[in-house]
Parts: structure tokens; sequence; C-alpha cells
């Protein structure tokens, strides 16, 4: 799921960012932070790149997106639109660690 990470910037890759709107209501989630500089979708390659203001999103900051990421990427793995309601649940815990940013 994570296919790349520099402090600053992260790419996720999956199936599941080929879903819309799983994608959109992510990246509202994380657009409603300040410390987000861009969100990036490519619904072909099912990837998102994520650029974040490094100061205001320290790595101690990151740390509980972790689990998060985890438990996504096993309802990703094989995504279906079956999933779609469970992720979009998901987000929710999302949003609460991004309004710590």
């Amino acid at each position: 799921m994570i296919t790349s990470f520099f402090p600053g910037r992260v790419r996720l890759r999956a199936a599941v960012f080929k879903d819309q709107k799983v994608v959109e209501a992510a990246k509202a989630i994380l657009q409603s932070s300040p410390a987000v500089k861009s969100v990036v979708h490519n619904p072909v390659t099912g990837s998102v790149l994520l650029e974040y203001d490094v100061d205001k999103v320290p790595m101690d900051k990151l740390t509980p997106l972790a689990p998060f990421f985890l438990k996504l990427q096993r309802e990703a793995i094989c995504y279906s639109a079956k999933k779609q309601e469970v992720i979009l649940k998901m987000l929710d815990e999302l949003k609460s660690i991004v309004a710590t940013w």
C-alpha cells in the first residue's frame, strides 16, 4: 500500500484507490488539514500522492497512522465494491487523526 515515503511525501497504491468515492472522501479529509500541501490521485494506477508540511506533521504525528494503514491494507488487498462501505467508515478514524495535525 505505501510504495514510497520521504518526509513531506507519501505515495500509496492499491486497488481501493481506483474507487472514486473512497478517494474523494479521503481527499476531503486530508485537504481539510492546513498541513497538507497537495493530494494527487491517479485513478488508472490506483495511486495517491500526499505532500505535507514536515514542520506541521513531524514523525511523532505520523506514527498513529501506522495501525490505520495496516487495517486499511487488510481491507484493500482484495478490494471489491462490497468493501466500499467498510472503508468509508474507516475513514472516520483517519479524520480524527488528521484533525490533530
